[in-house]
């Protein structure tokens, strides 16, 4: 820590019109959320499987060979479709006939194939000092010193939001797959905060005797940058105050 003050100091005092008048060293509080969620995997309707179908809702069919010699196709093949139709919910049995599901309906209208995909587990990160959520640390965060304290504007409150979870999931992991079939996240099934980690911020409060203003630069280390938003906070809460108090030293 103490040669990252040093690197930031020469830095902003590469400007010989700048003066730092007082830093600091502060922590801001970082929520890592463990969330559970599924995704579907999209792809665009064959012919055949729209055919089957298409037959199903409008024709009483009671086995694959019916189908087989409507399409002129394998029975085998048709069975291993009907099957996974089954198994996807877009058919069922009733009294011994194949309907459609409301799924299925809605997916031959769309022409487009919805398939659930296992449960998976990712890692978020949310900053109620930012309110918003942060991309995962490149840096290697230090250890909180003792004698640090919380960020004087932070305000600690567990995060509660599904929408917003499930917004950012949706940011970071809808895609294509390695077989190019778009994935899109359809539910949010759990999440629960695993730690808080303590993240040290690097303060300077300066003043630039050229332009005549006060300001302030707020070192985020487990962004591994400059922090405009904690930066302006700071600011619209003491820059009078600090005009005031050093024109009077």
């Amino acid at each position: 820590m103490d040669k990252l003050t040093t690197r930031l100091r020469a830095s902003l005092l590469e400007n010989s019109a700048v003066e730092i008048k007082e830093s600091a060293i502060w922590y801001v509080p970082v929520e890592i959320l463990d969330v559970t969620f599924k995704r579907v995997k999209r792809s665009k309707m064959d012919i055949l499987m729209k055919m089957i179908l298409l037959a199903v809702e409008q024709t009483d069919i009671r086995r694959a060979a019916n189908l087989s010699e409507m399409l002129l196709v394998e029975e085998l093949f048709i069975a291993d479709l009907m099957e996974k139709m089954q198994r996807t919910g877009l058919i069922y049995l009733e009294r011994s006939i194949f309907k459609l599901t409301t799924k299925g309906q809605e997916q031959l209208q769309t022409g487009i194939l919805e398939e659930e995909m296992e449960e998976e587990g990712t890692e978020l990160f949310y900053s109620s000092v930012h309110d918003e959520f942060m991309p995962e640390s490149t840096s290697s965060l230090s250890e909180v010193n003792e004698g640090w304290k919380l960020y004087r504007y932070a305000e600690i409150q567990d995060f509660n939001d599904n929408d917003r979870i499930f917004h950012v999931l949706s940011e970071q992991e809808n895609g294509l797959d390695e077989n190019g079939f778009q994935t899109v996240v359809s539910e949010l099934i759990s999440f629960e905060q695993q730690t808080v980690e303590h993240v040290p911020c690097l303060e300077f409060q300066l003043y630039n005797k050229e332009q005549d203003i006060y300001y302030a630069r707020v070192w985020n280390t487990w962004l591994a940058r400059w922090d405009d938003k904690l930066e302006k906070q700071i600011e619209e809460h003491e820059r009078v105050e600090w005009r005031r108090k050093w024109i009077e030293a």
